[in-house]
């Protein structure tokens, strides 16, 4: 029997991908565009603040040197970003918050002494002296633009990882349902495909307009398993027309040890109602292979579905020799179908759609669920 995916590896794989990370930041054409145009506004912003403060000040001569400030400014962000930001992306955030508490205070004294060098040998002394004059203000305000622009760095850095992450979900969850479903098939058809052909086999001389009908609805089966994978839903109409196949297929191999019945109380719109597909067929099965194959009496199966307000009940149920284990839906070798079926439901409609599970009485085992009525799937 061919594994299947269960809960609990979903959910471990899940959770392998928080591990995960982009790639290291580069210095892209358009990151630089942005920084300065950041900067290029915080120079005429500070500008214009200090022409409200001095005005016989040229406004000028003040953007002249807001633009020289700043572009030290950047300068000096460039190394800090290396170390701080690509060299430590993966790192702890304590050893980030650390590496920032040193680098703070050294690029803001940095940045204004390199300004204040460059003031002394291009402007008038008067002015090194006026801004040295403002000395530790200036200190503070270097300080609060290193802690704004980093802080937007790693807002940005965790935006990517996040998305990042939810993509990754996105794509894992995909390729989780295409393997759950391969795997179904890949347990499915090998049992069931050889006793149907035996029962085709040893039909054929004797009936062979029944066998005739049996090879259909076999092709039609097999046709349906095959293009489950290219859909990602499909109408619950169709889930129950493969389901009566089956067991129409199955009740000619079981012959008298097998009463099979289904019951549908549902109107035209709830039966167009999305699912995922093979989501009936495993439920089914198990009744026949852990219910009744065992049972030198046999028993029956009776799958019902009901369409009750904004929900959609299905039951199916078997009167044979009762499950083994106390919890078929652990995701043991004889609960894998039910397991699967399970996280499925669940992933697709949510918690409130788990597979639960019952000894029916007198004998027997019994199962059921509860989607939304007309598909409120979630994506």
């Amino acid at each position: 029997m061919s594994s299947v995916p269960s809960s609990t590896d979903l959910d471990a794989s899940l959770d392998a991908i928080q591990t995960q990370a982009p790639p290291k930041p580069t210095i892209t054409a358009k990151g630089v565009g942005l920084a300065v145009a950041g900067w290029t506004l915080y120079a005429f912003l500070y500008a214009f603040f200090i022409a409200q403060q001095e005005p016989n000040a040229p406004f000028v001569g003040l953007l002249a040197g807001q633009l020289i400030f700043v572009l030290v400014l950047g300068l000096y962000s460039v190394p800090v970003w290396w170390v701080a930001v690509r060299e430590m992306d993966r790192s702890h955030w304590g050893w980030t918050l650390g590496a920032h508490l040193c680098l703070g205070p050294l690029y803001a004294w940095g940045g204004l002494e390199s300004y204040l060098f460059v003031v002394r040998a291009v402007f008038a002394p008067s002015i090194a002296a006026e801004i040295g004059a403002q000395y530790q203000w200036i200190l503070f305000a270097n300080l609060t633009v290193y802690i704004i622009q980093f802080a937007l760095y790693h807002l940005v850095r965790n935006v990517q990882r996040l998305r990042q992450k939810e993509r990754q979900a996105t794509e894992f969850l995909a390729m989780a349902r295409e393997q759950q479903l391969a795997a179904l098939k890949a347990q499915v058809n090998p049992h069931f495909l050889f006793n149907t052909l035996n029962s085709i086999s040893a039909t054929l001389r004797q009936d062979p307009e029944r066998a005739r009908e049996m090879i259909a609805k076999l092709s039609d089966m097999m046709r349906y398993a095959l293009e489950g994978p290219d859909r990602e839903f499909v109408p619950l109409r169709e889930e129950i027309a493969f389901t009566r196949r089956y067991l129409d297929l199955e009740r000619h191999r079981f012959s008298d040890r097998l009463r099979a019945r289904m019951d549908v109380d549902a109107d035209t719109d709830a039966l167009d109602t999305p699912v995922p597909p093979m989501v009936l067929q495993p439920l089914v099965e198990n009744a026949l292979r852990h219910g009744i194959a065992p049972s030198e009496d046999g028993g029956s199966v009776t799958v019902a579905v009901t369409a009750e307000h904004d929900t959609l009940d299905v039951h199916v149920e078997d009167t044979g020799v009762g499950p083994d284990a106390d919890d078929p839906l652990s995701g043991s070798t004889d609960g894998t179908g039910l397991a699967t079926t399970s996280t499925r439901l669940e992933r697709t409609y949510g918690p409130d759609a788990a597979l639960h599970a019952a000894r029916n009485d007198p004998t027997g085992f019994k199962v059921w669920f509860s989607i939304p009525r007309n598909g409120a799937a979630d994506s």
